[in-house]
C-alpha cells in the first residue's frame, strides 16, 4: 500500500517488499510494526521492533533492516515539519530542531510512549479514510507527534560521522552504473580503505563493495519489475559486460534468476 497526501506519505512493506539497503531517510518519519518483528540497525545500533512498536527518526538517519525470513508488516509514515506549521510558528518550533540527530523506539509497555502510540495509530487511520478532512486530521496529530519529539533529550549521534557516511552512500547511487573501486568510495568520505571499510561494518553491517552490489541489484529489481527490457539490456544499463555474470550476481542477491523474478513480479 501507498499512499500520498502531498503533504504526508504513507506506505506499508512487508518482509517480500522492503529493500534492505542501507537507507538515509529523507524526512521526519515514524516506523510503525503492525504485525511480526523486524530486526534493523539505526546508526549503527541494532534494534527489534516488534508488533505495536513504532521508531521515530529525524532526517537524515542511516537504517537498514535486516532480514530473517520472518512475516512482518511496517507502516512508514514521512514529512516535512515545516509542512505542518505556519511560518511564523515553524521558525520557533522547527527551525531550531531542523539540524538534530537522532532516533527513539516506542514501546506500548511503557507508560509514556503509549498516548504518542495511540496518535500514530489516529494518523494512519484518518489518512486511509475517504473523508475531506482526512489530511487535516493527520496533519493536526503529527504535530502533536512534534510537540513531543521537539521535547525529548537530544542524544546526539556525531554529526561529521553521520555526513561521512551519507557522502559514500551517495556516491554509490550516483555512480551504481559505473565499476566503482574502495578507494573511490573512501575518497568521498576522507577515510582510508580501512576506515571506509569499518563504517560500512558499523552502520550496515557490510562492506564497501558488497553494499555496492546490492544496491545495483535492487536498482536491476525495480528494471525488472518497471519495464520490459530483456535481461541483457538491464545487464548492460547496470555496466555489466557479461549477461551470466549480470545472472549469477542477481540471483545470489535475489535468489532467483532474473527471468524467474520478474514473473513472480508481474
Amino acid at each position: 500500500m501507498k499512499v500520498e497526501e502531498n503533504l504526508i506519505d504513507i506506505q506499508e512493506w512487508t518482509e517480500t517488499t522492503i529493500e534492505t539497503t542501507i537507507k538515509v531517510n529523507p524526512q521526519f518519519q515514524i516506523w510503525l510494526i503492525t504485525n511480526g518483528q523486524l530486526d534493523l540497525l539505526v546508526n549503527g545500533t541494532r534494534s527489534r521492533l516488534r508488533s505495536g512498536m513504532a521508531l521515530i527518526l529525524d532526517r537524515g538517519q542511516i537504517v537498514k533492516v535486516e532480514p530473517k525470513g520472518e512475516p512482518f508488516r511496517l507502516v512508514v509514515i514521512s514529512v516535512e515539519p515545516f509542512d505542518l506549521f505556519s511560518p511564523s510558528l515553524a521558525e520557533f518550533y522547527v527551525t531550531p530542531h531542523a539540524e538534530t540527530s537522532r532516533s527513539k523506539v516506542l514501546h506500548p509497555g511503557e507508560p509514556g510512549d503509549k498516548p504518542v502510540l495511540d496518535i500514530i495509530d489516529k494518523v494512519i487511520r484518518s489518512l486511509k479514510k475517504k473523508s475531506s478532512f482526512a489530511l487535516l486530521d493527520a496533519s493536526l496529530q503529527l504535530a502533536v507527534i512534534w510537540r513531543y519529539w521537539i521535547q525529548q533529550p537530544q542524544s546526539r549521534t556525531k554529526r561529521h560521522v553521520q555526513e561521512r557516511m551519507r557522502l559514500m552512500l551517495a556516491y554509490i547511487h550516483d555512480h551504481d552504473t559505473m565499476k566503482l573501486t574502495l578507494e573511490d568510495i573512501a575518497a568521498t568520505g576522507g577515510l582510508s580503505r580501512a576506515e571506509c571499510c569499518r563504517y560500512f561494518s558499523k552502520w550496515g553491517d557490510t562492506s564497501p563493495l558488497a553494499y555496492v552490489q546490492d544496491v545495483r541489484m535492487q536498482r536491476a529489481a525495480r528494471l525488472l519489475c518497471e519495464t520490459d527490457s530483456p535481461v541483457a539490456q538491464v545487464a548492460n544499463q547496470l555496466g555489466f559486460t557479461s549477461v551470466s555474470h549480470f545472472v549469477q550476481t542477481f540471483k545470489k542477491v535475489h535468489n532467483r534468476t532474473p527471468l524467474a523474478f520478474r514473473k513472480q513480479k508481474t
